[in-house]
């Protein structure tokens, strides 16, 4: 199912609001508050909660639609609950409404993020490969190795290494989480040291047009990751891809020869 990020409504005929607030974190709470929205008949348009196991307050956030009620309105009625701490309540302009209670976008790993549309990217990537040829292949590929291995070490930290090692095929679907691409198979070889990643929809490859594997930049990423990951130096190969025609690409990762 597609993941959907709430950045702007625009429609000047209808009149939208931004809900944002801070609610104590023990069982009941979302339902109470989801409860009082829906005595107010508000269409929610899409929303999403963020809170920490160890946190006293949760925050849940969404863009709702609502023709009746002014701000003041919804944010003195859902303030009235037991469980809200805080409300805030944003109204549209003219039928534009843009998520402006928000800064600084961050993972819940605390890190934060900057988010970018997934083809612009991969032409950005595209316009260094035909820019510089095969040295800005190397480029990518160096850069996504780096990235990759500061990012494996922060789950690395996370997660521990024991954890990763033995449920490799789900951690790995952090890059599906992410929106890089779908993870539809992982294949390990013990005795050879090798993992196969086959990926979907890989952003990097998508649209592309190659007669050699196209995607550098992630697969220097999943080689600086299982690196960090591993405790040992990787080497990863791109031998399906979708910018040559493959109808997925597919990574194989295994030890570098010394």
């Amino acid at each position: 199912m597609r993941k959907d990020v709430n950045v702007y409504l625009f429609d000047p005929t209808r009149k939208y609001f931004h809900i944002v607030m801070e609610l104590e974190n023990v069982p009941g709470a979302l339902r109470s508050v989801l409860e009082v929205m829906q005595g107010l008949h508000l269409n929610v348009l899409g929303s999403f909660s963020s809170v920490d196991s160890s946190a006293r307050l949760g925050v849940w956030s969404g863009f709702v639609e609502d023709s009746t009620h002014s701000a003041w309105d919804l944010k003195r009625k859902l303030g009235a609950s037991p469980f809200v701490h805080d409300a805030m309540v944003v109204e549209s302009s003219k039928g534009f409404l843009v998520d402006g209670l928000h800064f600084p976008v961050a993972f819940n790993t605390g890190t934060r993020a900057v988010m970018m549309g997934a083809r612009a990217l991969a032409n950005m990537l595209g316009t260094v490969n035909e820019q510089f040829g095969s040295g800005g292949n190397v480029i990518l590929y160096e850069e996504g190795r780096s990235y990759g291995k500061e990012v494996g070490a922060e789950y690395m930290m996370k997660l521990g290494a024991d954890f990763i090692a033995s449920n490799l095929a789900e951690v790995l679907k952090l890059y599906q989480a992410l929106g890089w691409f779908r993870v539809s198979a992982v294949k390990s070889d013990p005795a050879g040291g090798t993992i196969a990643i086959q990926a979907e929809e890989n952003f990097e490859c998508a649209g592309a047009d190659s007669k050699v594997p196209h995607s550098h930049f992630v697969r220097g990423h999943l080689e600086g990751m299982a690196t960090t990951w591993l405790g040992k130096p990787m080497e990863c190969r791109e031998t399906l891809c979708i910018a040559k025609g493959d109808e997925r690409c597919e990574f194989v990762l295994s030890p570098r020869a010394a």
